[in-house]
């Protein structure tokens, strides 16, 4: 009675792929070529005064890399943020009780605190100074006053 567990394939198993020396140096050769693809897909370089936020299918991992090269799971992107001190600038004209138009310039230094990165783009996104920092920069310029006087305006 045949053992109904062993699978036989006519008595020869598999068959045997012959490959000449030039059949097998294309093989060698596309291996070759396959890891150097994946070892390129899977390093990224960080710049100096970034930090890089990885994630996974869109999803942010919560993971940041700090600056230098690095290899990372080809399936995982890095957005990289800027943790050196950036500058924004915003001007608007106030008018004085005695009816002259004050020109305030302002400028707010700000950078980036690299721990909190990921959370910051994971809540926020990339363009975090245009969606955080500008607005709470016009929203502390003093608003249009009729008793303000030029020489009693805050600076600062």
């Amino acid at each position: 009675m045949p053992n109904p567990t062993r699978f036989e394939l006519g008595g020869e198993g598999l068959p045997r792929i012959n490959l000449s020396g030039a059949g097998k140096r294309i093989l060698q050769l596309a291996i070759l070529a396959l890891v150097i693809i994946l070892l390129l897909a899977s390093t990224t370089s960080i710049p100096t005064g970034n930090v890089g936020v990885l994630t996974l299918f869109g999803r942010v991992t919560g993971e940041t890399l700090p600056e230098g090269i690095h290899l990372v799971n080809p399936l995982k992107s890095v957005e990289k943020l800027s943790v050196q001190t950036q500058s924004v600038k915003e001007s608007a004209n106030v008018p004085s009780n005695e009816g002259l138009i004050l020109a305030l310039d302002t400028s707010l230094l700000f950078r980036l605190n690299k721990d909190k990165a990921a959370e910051v783009y994971q809540k926020v996104g990339a363009d975090y100074a245009e969606k955080i920092v500008e607005p709470t920069l016009r929203a502390a310029i003093p608003p249009s006053r009729p008793s303000s006087r030029p020489n009693k305006m805050p600076c600062g």
